[in-house]
């Protein structure tokens, strides 16, 4: 396992992104030299409480609904595939998708957005039409 995060800690760096937090839970494939590794780069490793089954329920949303409306309707052959896959979707989900939830507000649409009425209506489709978004030209 300490391969597997050093490993995964390489491609945070060609990234450039740099994990300050590890939330895991209790199970026992990791070790304390996986804790080490974490450590080690400055991550604070946050071991989530025995039978908590609610503790990691935003990140479990997100990951499920990643793999319904995205990762379901591909198969990849390379890293470098579903990288590109998963890097379009989630532009498009923090830039184009509305979200639902209580108080939120509206971070999707720009704030000086006025809708046109005239113009012919666009349609981009990414992904092979897995994300389709309309937009209209002002006239």
């Amino acid at each position: 396992m300490t391969q597997q995060a050093r490993n995964t800690l390489m491609w945070c760096a060609n990234e450039g992104i740099a994990p300050g937090f590890l939330f895991r839970d209790a199970d026992t494939k990791f070790s304390a030299s996986f804790d080490t590794v974490w450590e080690s780069e400055a991550a604070r490793v946050i071991r989530i409480r025995h039978r908590a089954p609610d503790a990691k329920a935003f990140a479990e949303s997100f990951i499920a609904t990643i793999k319904r409306e995205c990762l379901d309707f591909f198969v990849c052959f390379s890293r470098s595939q579903l990288d590109y896959i998963l890097r379009t979707w989630v532009r498009h989900y923090n830039t184009e998708r509305p979200h639902r939830g209580r108080d939120i507000g509206n971070n999707v649409l720009q704030i000086d957005f006025r809708p046109a009425r005239d113009g012919p209506i666009r349609r981009r489709r990414q992904l092979g039409g897995i994300i389709t978004s309309y937009s209209r030209d002002a006239a």
